[in-house]
């Protein structure tokens, strides 16, 4: 029941000397209930009713109680602090020389208790100082009439006692309080102790794994740094913007244009493309690109010298936190090499094809021509005086055979010798093959 009473209104959102304050408070209005309870019981069974006059002081005290249980602490504070002085006083104007005066001495000690302002201390102070300067002052200037009902000779010292119990009391009080508190204190204490040395532990552990982390983000920012050599090294790169113009570009890719690094930066990537495919290649590349895809083909690229170069070209855009691409990552590998083979490869095949053509049209009749005839003498179709007319015509078809083969020759090594270098043994083997067929 006392605890209960102490911890009226006490909330978790009130810090640790406002709760202090308010379970002092409580305390001391307890305590005043049940002393004033208390001398009024005694002395009206000693025959003196004049003690019931400090009945309101339970009242007030009550009041505080209630107001505390609705979380007005400082309307309590100043609810008790006035009207505690005022009953007090007037009970010692009634019933003068009984030591009810001394109790505004312990309202005024209270006061330092109680209130956290120094403001507020001091008016609370100085009420309870000056009611008991008015009752001194009052008791001189004014005659006294001794009531013969009242036991004066114990009253001063019973109300000097309660005064002086009130005070221990609430003094005990606040000592307890900061007794509990100062327990609660050292667990807390204990605890931060424990929860620093988890701390501790977490702490090297995070340290730990920090520097694992450190070892491993470097030993990865030591293989991104060898692919980016290896791609200034072996791959061609460069960084445009969404119009096509050139930002940035490595050393292989000005190497092999043959410009310098300003001639290339704000250039549009379209002025070095090869001009017949120039056009339609970007506009597929456009295309691509603002769909958000990766666009990829093999572009024919024009050196600063007028000479040409292929390469195998990706266009990836890099795209922002909104998803938008304002740049775009060129990388690119040489292919001139496989380009120019397979020209070559073609330019041999339409050859092949030439050489077939002519040996099918220009060898392959007078072939046929002499077969036929050469068949027709071993079946003795042929008379003699024919033969003579026979033998011109075989000789007419070989003329034309090696007018056709001359030429076929010619042919052959005029296109090798410009275009690849065949060695003339192979190409003659084709042709006797061709011949042969």
């Amino acid at each position: 029941m006392w605890l209960k009473a102490i911890l009226v209104g006490s909330t978790d959102q009130l810090s640790y000397h406002q709760k202090i304050r308010l379970h002092t408070l409580n305390g001391f209005a307890v305590i005043s209930i049940a002393f004033v309870l208390l001398f009024s019981l005694i002395f009206t069974a000693a025959g003196s009713y004049t003690s019931l006059q400090s009945l309101p002081i339970a009242g007030v005290m009550v009041g505080v109680i209630w107001l505390n249980s609705r979380h007005r602490y400082e309307l309590a504070k100043g609810f008790m602090t006035v009207l505690l002085n005022l009953i007090i006083l007037g009970m010692a104007l009634l019933d003068r020389r009984t030591g009810t005066e001394y109790v505004l001495l312990a309202s005024a000690c209270s006061a330092i208790l109680l209130f956290d302002n120094l403001i507020h201390i001091a008016v609370s102070f100085t009420l309870a100082l000056g009611s008991f300067g008015g009752y001194i002052w009052y008791d001189t200037v004014y005659p006294f009439v001794p009531d013969p009902t009242v036991p004066y000779e114990y009253m001063s010292g019973v109300v000097m006692l309660v005064s002086a119990c009130a005070v221990a009391a609430q003094l005990l009080v606040y000592r307890s309080l900061i007794n509990s508190y100062a327990s609660e204190l050292q667990e807390a204490n204990a605890k931060v102790v424990v929860m620093n040395e988890e701390l501790k532990s977490s702490y090297e552990e995070q340290q730990t794994l920090a520097l694992q982390l450190d070892w491993i983000v470097k030993q990865k920012d030591n293989e991104l740094q060898s692919y980016l050599d290896a791609i200034n090294v072996h791959v061609y790169s460069a960084v445009t913007d969404n119009h096509g113009s050139i930002l940035k570009v490595n050393d292989p890719l000005i190497k092999i244009t043959g410009y310098n690094e300003n001639e290339l930066i704000g250039k549009n990537f379209s002025e070095f493309i090869e001009g017949r495919s120039s056009e339609l290649l970007m506009r597929q590349l456009i295309t691509t690109l603002s769909e958000g895809k990766t666009w990829r083909g093999e572009v024919k690229n024009k050196r600063k010298d007028g000479t040409f170069y292929w390469i195998d070209m990706v266009v990836i855009p890099l795209k922002n936190e909104k998803g938008n691409s304002n740049y775009f990552l060129t990388l690119a590998l040489p292919i001139t090499e496989r380009k120019e083979a397979e020209e070559q490869q073609e330019k041999v095949a339409q050859m092949l094809e030439d050489i077939a053509f002519r040996a099918s049209h220009k060898i392959r009749g007078p072939i046929a021509r002499i077969r036929g005839l050469t068949n027709l003498m071993e079946i003795g179709f042929v008379e003699k005086d024919e033969l003579a007319k026979v033998m011109g015509y075989i000789k007419e078809s070989v003329l034309e055979m090696d007018v056709a083969t001359s030429e076929l020759t010619d042919f052959v090594n005029t296109h090798f010798e410009n275009e690849r270098s065949i060695s003339l043994n192979g190409i003659k083997n084709l042709t006797h093959n061709a011949l042969q067929e």
